[in-house]
């Protein structure tokens, strides 16, 4: 009597998740995936042997279990790896496909218990030769903001000044966004104090606290806490997703759902508000804002280029003197050679009579006139040609992955029949992205000339009826720096 020996398939397990207790995107919780592992090997009659499990990021390449399974099923331990999605595999196209290839030469398949996996490939391939890696996932991640948008879903804690209402509808909770009406009016508070008071963050939390105002569970404001709410989108209506990615996890596609939530602010105050926190970091910790000295932050040395302080000199017939001078000279010859000091009781109304010439459009346009037409048009035609370019190589790709769809070329002839268009479509990009910020800004700078003379005539009929320091951050948004020599010669630099 002969005896068949019927030798199962090996199979191991992987399972991720990206943080703790986290479902993903298709609800593939780890127990969901142990049990489509279990249940795909008894419908094949595979031989389960172990599971490697990660709760990490997918975009990183160097996560312990994987890097240990692949080891394992290398050195023989197993034919095949069980995956719920491709995704779990990893988020990676490059690593995914150099990996996949990797292990059939090792005579291991890796398969996916819930998707075509070839399908899946296929769209990895196509995004790895067009340098878009996580395009697919962003596009996952736009359709479940759009799920959760038609559902009144929001993660994470209610935005500051906003409340969810919850309604039961059809035997279906909905959720609707109101502002709330204690702190809505605080969040009003905040951007006036950070706007027109310039205030900084920490001047903003005692201000509120002195005024009786309190954050979440009757705390006092404090500075991390009026960063965050000013800082968030929400206040302008918008829902944003992939601002700020945990430690260790790579930057991902941003992704906005424009009004979501009922307004705070509008989109000119929350352009105002981006503004003022923008200048703010531009000068380091200490008195620039807060000080009594007009020009402090925006004068410059001009020789040195470095910043003009503004110092009180000891009495003189019992009268103080007060002066800008160059920081740099005060410190060391060696730093600037030059001492250029000037009267703040000159200088500061020299550089508002400057400043008001160019509240005639005509001037300001002669003035502003950086944008060369003739340049400006050559780079727009560069800029024409590298899409042009980019569109081909699109094309040549096209046609080889439907051969590679049709069977016609194997993956590796088509990985080796687009390695030249990789590099070629990567420095294309690199020069498309470049021509398109150089041109962006040169538009934006001949819109900001447009925009110029009404800001500057604004700022000097207002300006006597305000304090220092709401004078100086109108100021700053329409300088950037305004440059003085020791001859009384000055050079405005206008922002944007």
């Amino acid at each position: 009597m002969s005896t068949t020996i019927v030798a199962l398939k090996r199979a191991v397990g992987y399972q991720r998740v990206s943080s703790t207790g986290q479902t993903g995107e298709r609800h593939s919780s780890l127990d969901t995936q142990k049990v489509r592992f279990d249940q795909y090997c008894h419908r094949l009659n595979l031989l389960p042997v172990t599971s490697f499990v990660d709760v990490v990021s997918g975009k990183r390449d160097d996560r312990k279990e994987y890097l240990r399974m692949v080891n394992y099923v290398m050195g023989g331990g197993a034919d095949v790896i069980i995956v719920q999605f491709l995704d779990r595999f990893g988020r990676n196209p490059r690593e995914i496909l150099q990996r996949y290839w990797q292990l059939q030469d090792f005579n291991v398949s890796v398969v996916a218990t819930d998707e075509d996996i070839q399908e899946e490939l296929i769209l990895l391939i196509r995004a790895g030769i067009a340098g878009a890696e996580s395009k697919r996932t962003s596009e996952r991640v736009r359709s479940n903001m759009g799920t959760a948008v038609a559902r009144g879903v929001q993660a994470g804690r209610p935005p500051f000044g906003l409340k969810p209402v919850r309604e039961i509808k059809g035997g279906t909770v909905e959720t609707r966004w109101e502002l709330d009406p204690v702190e809505a009016p605080i969040v009003r508070e905040m951007f006036r104090l950070a706007v027109e008071e310039n205030l900084g963050q920490k001047a903003t939390a005692d201000r509120l606290t002195q005024l009786g105002y309190r954050a979440r569970g009757g705390r006092p404001f404090a500075t991390y806490t009026i960063a965050r709410i000013l800082s968030n989108e929400a206040l302008a209506g918008n829902l944003v997703y992939g601002k700020r990615p945990k430690k260790g996890n790579p930057q991902q596609e941003l992704v906005r759902v424009e009004g979501f939530f009922p307004a705070i602010l509008s989109q000119e105050e929350w352009q105002c508000l981006e503004q003022r926190l923008s200048i703010r970091r531009e000068s380091s910790r200490g008195k620039t804002h807060s000080s009594d000295y007009l020009l402090s932050g925006i004068l410059r040395c001009g020789h040195c280029r470095g910043p003009m302080a503004g110092k009180q000199s000891a009495a003189y017939k019992g009268k103080h003197y007060r002066n800008y001078a160059c920081s740099r000279a005060m410190k060391s010859k060696a730093l600037c050679s030059v001492y250029n000091g000037h009267s703040v009781s000159q200088l500061e109304p020299a550089v508002l009579e400057y400043l008001g010439r160019f509240s005639d459009p005509t001037q300001v346009k002669e003035h502003l006139a950086a944008v060369q037409t003739r340049e400006l048009a050559d780079k727009e035609a560069e800029l024409a040609g590298a899409e042009q370019a980019l569109g081909k190589l699109e094309g040549r790709f096209l046609q080889h992955l439907d051969l590679l769809q049709r069977g016609v070329i194997t993956e590796v002839e088509f990985v080796k029949a687009n390695e030249s268009a990789r590099s070629q479509a990567g420095a294309l990009e690199v020069q498309r992205d470049e021509l398109k910020a150089w041109v962006t800004a040169q538009r934006e700078r001949v819109s900001a000339a447009e925009r110029l003379p009404g800001a500057i005539g604004s700022f000097l009929e207002d300006f006597q009826g305000m304090e220092v320091r709401q004078q100086k951050a109108q100021l700053q948004t329409i300088l950037k720096a305004a440059y003085v020599y020791q001859d009384d010669r000055l050079e405005l630099e206008f922002r944007g």
